[in-house]
């Protein structure tokens, strides 16, 4: 069994038909920390926009009510962290590298800070460094897990001060579960 939230949530990056800057510099600093080209995560977002059906297509013109978009059906959504390899413009080694990291769940989520990657919590949290986030990783392997989202905070000092509930918590409600059958 796998925490789904200790991943970056994919389904953060839209919210009412558009793009949230503050998720998408999340993924590019994700994208930064794995040395995977930054518009690897602009086009994730935009791909992630275009799948929930809020985009133009390039083929539209304004005030066309009867455009391309009209007759093709937006693409299909990004479900599990190796269907970004599907995204043109995304090679597949830069998509093998990124899956580990990234999931697409039902609903906006926070990154679990108990189960998350150093990369992953030095993605979500603005200014923390790896380093900083190896650090605060080996802190909770050396207490067990962080009790509360004060408790995060706390030990990311003034960088924890800029995270929201909505960006980090300390608990999880998605989780992957893999068995075998014989």
């Amino acid at each position: 069994m796998e925490d789904a939230q200790g991943r970056y949530n994919l389904r953060n990056l839209v919210n009412n038909g558009e793009i949230v800057d503050k998720e998408l510099e999340s993924l590019r600093r994700l994208a930064a920390l794995l040395q995977l080209p930054t518009q690897t995560a602009d086009l994730i977002a935009e791909r992630m926009l275009e799948s929930q059906g809020q985009a133009p297509s390039a083929d539209d013109k304004p005030g066309d009510t009867a455009g391309a978009s009209a007759e093709r059906p937006p693409p299909l959504p990004l479900m599990l962290p190796r269907d970004i390899s599907g995204v043109q413009g995304i090679n597949p080694e830069a998509a093998d590298r990124l899956a580990p990291y990234i999931v697409v769940l039902d609903e906006n989520t926070p990154v679990n800070a108990n189960t998350a990657s150093p990369e992953v919590i030095a993605a979500r949290v603005p200014d923390l460094s790896l380093a900083e986030a190896r650090s605060l990783v080996a802190e909770r392997e050396r207490i067990s897990y962080f009790n509360s989202t004060g408790e995060v905070r706390t030990r990311l000092g003034a960088k924890g001060s800029v995270v929201t509930d909505a960006e980090i918590s300390t608990n999880s409600r998605f989780f992957f579960v893999r068995g075998e059958v014989k």
